[in-house]
């Protein structure tokens, strides 16, 4: 069994109880929102089970963002992945405990525009339309944590392209806080710069004080009627 295999074996039996907050913990590129949400479920989940979960977020974030320019072109990957062609792409199957998932491949010659995922009649693409929050498409870490067997293979496709793998490892959670205890920092530095760039009253024109008025009857006036002095 691979590594990230087991990792994701042992911890996927607490995913359900809070599979919002978990997803932050595996996915989400803010650190400061991946410590905090880790936590967030320090009270229900072990210790433990937080420090695999650390561990498979270092592997999800060590995929490579698509496209990809691999080592190899497309007829030499087949050759040394099993892959068939489908269509206008390039395909493997492999079976698993929930009846089998498959790895799709879009691309020509030596570049990898999209990896997509097929299970269960569903094709997801691997990594969100936008890689700004997430590395991974969120619904893409629910079926990890359904088929574990899944990251491995996708990792495996990575190296026989010619992709360099090497996520860090760590035994603690606090090993993983102070590795990453400068770049929180940074973040929550520009989360409150940018805030206060976009607070309104920043900008806003200096008021003036507010003038003294004040309304005084002073009598009548020729015509009879009444006469304000301000």
């Amino acid at each position: 069994m691979r590594p990230v295999t087991a990792l994701l074996e042992s911890a996927r039996s607490h995913y359900n109880t809070d599979s919002d907050l978990h997803r932050i913990v595996l996915n989400a590129t803010s650190w400061v929102e991946a410590n905090l949400a880790v936590e967030l479920l320090a009270g229900t989940v072990p210790e433990r089970v937080l420090v695999t979960y650390a561990n498979i977020r270092e592997a999800i974030k060590e995929l490579p963002r698509c496209p990809i320019l691999m080592a190899i072109d497309f007829e030499g990957l087949a050759k040394a992945w099993s892959l068939e062609r489908v269509g206008m792409a390039w395909s493997r199957s492999f079976p698993d405990e929930q009846g089998g998932h498959s790895v799709l491949l879009l691309g020509e010659g030596n570049h990898c525009y999209d990896v997509v995922v097929r299970v269960d009649g569903r094709t997801i693409m691997l990594m969100p339309p936008e890689s700004a929050d997430d590395y991974l498409n969120p619904e893409v870490v629910d079926v990890l944590m359904e088929r574990p067997s899944m990251l491995g293979n996708v990792i495996d496709l990575l190296q026989a392209m010619g992709m360099g793998f090497y996520p860090s490892f760590y035994l603690s959670l606090e090993d993983w806080r102070q590795e990453y205890a400068a770049t929180m920092f940074e973040e929550c530095s520009q989360i409150f710069s940018r805030e206060g760039a976009d607070d309104p009253s920043r900008h806003a024109p200096a008021k003036e004080p507010a003038r003294d008025v004040t309304i005084r009857y002073r009598g009548t006036s020729n015509d009879g009627g009444i006469a304000w002095l301000f």
